[in-house]
């Protein structure tokens, strides 16, 4: 399995830096959100006119827009890349895409007190703000375990500073959309009575309250778990594994048997629909094409496998690895071995189980055509890491120290 893991890892970091979707391949200008493939995709005007930035080559598109959750998670994989494989190469990298979002981007709020501070404009694309609850919770998140385990990083570009700020004004956009305060100032986007939305803000404030225990961050994250507690049948498998995500990462953060409790029934949930001879899980998120044979890769699939792996570490619940490993197995069969350049080494966007191939149909954001690097390539090569360092996503360790100089 090590090998498995090693290759897998090593193919999926290649077709980051192969593939086109950083130009240049070094990370300095970011990651584009996707590569599109236009053969017989019906979605594609549909994407050219919601994401206006592309590039187009033959039989494929690179939407080129720069999302700073997108980069915040490619960065991580950078990170953890350069620990595993003990390059100095990949860790530069990492360095240049954080360069990319704090120096160059423009993405981040840093003083404009109309909008939220520390917050992160959705894309580089809109001559409008655009700032989502699922976007800012991972990339709050993510700033600070980087800033935690990279403190040469967290100096150079105040990653806590930035960070903190973003916990605050998540705090004031929860509070207001959640609890369905009117108000004619509120600029933040996305449903929070999905776990989708609501989870991720959930795991920013919980890593937020550790590094400063304000009340107010864990009143949110309790309040949310108890909503989601109420709710526990209502939902999606897609958002069953976001719950995992997001209650497995606050239980290991905080105190408060609350979050176990959900965190574990919303696994055996997931787990129930785990299909035992193929490890699949089926595709009924709306944002793609849905069925009990198609491996959803961009909003089921890959997090669940995310979350499987946070749980089974929290937890050391032998069902609960073992459910892990089935769907890991699914993953490292089926990743992406087309020579062409744009493919080879990464995981589409939909997998078709029957047909033994990628396919099932496309959306204009979901489906077999897009391949994201930050909402499914990065987080898959996430876990990868994560198994060969024998570590999860809230326990980072760093090795790095002797790798970077």
């Amino acid at each position: 399995m090590k090998q498995k893991l090693e290759k897998a890892l090593k193919k999926n970091i290649n077709w980051f830096i192969n593939s086109g979707v950083m130009i240049p391949e070094d990370g300095k200008w970011g990651v584009a959100e996707r590569i599109l493939n236009t053969v017989g995709n019906s979605s594609t005007e549909r994407v050219y006119k919601s994401f206006p930035a592309w590039t187009e080559f033959d039989g494929y598109s690179i939407i080129e827009q720069r999302r700073a959750d997108c980069n915040f998670e490619t960065a991580l994989l950078f990170l953890l890349a350069a620990d595993v494989f003990e390059d100095k190469k990949y860790y530069e990298i990492a360095v240049n895409i954080l360069d990319f979002l704090y120096n160059r981007s423009g993405l981040l709020n840093r003083c404009d007190e109309k909008y939220p501070l520390g917050a992160w404009n959705w894309s580089h694309i809109k001559w409008t703000e655009t700032i989502w609850f699922d976007d800012n919770g991972w990339n709050c998140y993510l700033q600070l375990l980087i800033a935690e385990k990279f403190p040469d990083l967290e100096a150079k570009y105040e990653i806590k500073k930035w960070a903190l700020l973003l916990a605050d004004s998540l705090t004031e956009g929860f509070n207001g959309v959640f609890n369905c305060q009117p108000s004619d100032t509120n600029v933040w986007a996305g449903d929070l009575k999905l776990p989708h939305w609501g989870s991720l803000v959930c795991i920013a404030l919980a890593r937020a309250w550790k590094e400063v225990p304000k009340p107010e961050y864990m009143e949110v994250v309790n309040k949310y778990h108890e909503y989601l507690w109420n709710e526990r049948d209502n939902f999606i498998v897609s958002e069953d594994a976001y719950a995992v995500i997001g209650a497995s990462i606050v239980a290991q953060l905080l105190d408060n048997p609350l979050h176990l409790q959900v965190a574990e029934y919303f696994t055996d949930k997931l787990i129930s629909k785990i299909d035992p001879e193929n490890g699949n899980i089926p595709a009924e998120h709306n944002e793609a094409p849905t069925g009990t044979h198609l491996a959803d890769m961009i909003y089921t699939v890959n997090w669940a496998l995310l979350g499987l792996q946070i749980v089974s570490s929290l937890t050391d619940n032998e069902k609960y690895r073992k459910a892990f490993e089935k769907v890991l197995e699914l993953v490292i069969k089926i990743q992406d071995d087309c020579p062409d350049k744009q493919y080879n080494g990464c995981w589409r966007g939909m997998y078709d189980i029957k047909a033994g191939e990628w396919g099932g149909g496309d959306c204009y954001e979901g489906g077999a055509g897009s391949i994201y690097t930050g909402w499914t390539n990065a987080p898959i090569s996430w876990v990868l890491a994560f198994e060969m360092l024998n570590s999860s996503l809230p326990d980072v360790v760093r090795g790095l120290e002797s790798n970077t100089g």
